[in-house]
């Protein structure tokens, strides 16, 4: 016991862990991005309306306006009025390193079912 001990405290100096507060902002963040994800990958492409985004997705203009303001409220995107018509882009360019490993993973696991892999 005493050796588990020793070697988490020796990692523990070698690795500074994240505040907690971090994570919990972090949690949120994830939270925010994991339901609408489609939109996050359509705003990588370009900026697009509310309402392109909403017909690009399949969702009512009103759900897609209220995922993107919740997106807004954490700093992860962006918007600005034209006219009547309101554009959104993606503010945080970090965004794309979590939908490519989201993307990575879940590709992986596609791959292996249709391949006959478990």
């Amino acid at each position: 016991m005493a050796s588990v001990d020793r070697r988490l405290a020796r990692k523990s100096v070698d690795t500074a862990l994240l505040p907690v507060d971090f994570l919990k902002e972090a949690t949120d963040c994830l939270k925010c991005v994991a339901h609408p994800l489609r939109m996050i990958e359509i705003l990588f492409r370009s900026e697009y309306t509310v309402d392109e985004i909403a017909n690009l997705c399949g969702l009512a203009q009103p759900a897609t306006s209220g995922h993107l303001r919740l997106m807004e409220g954490k700093g992860l995107l962006r918007s600005e009025r034209r006219g009547r018509a309101v554009y959104c882009s993606v503010r945080e360019p970090q965004l794309k390193g979590i939908i490519d490993c989201v993307r990575g993973r879940f590709e992986r696991l596609i791959d292996n079912q249709e391949g006959g892999v478990p």
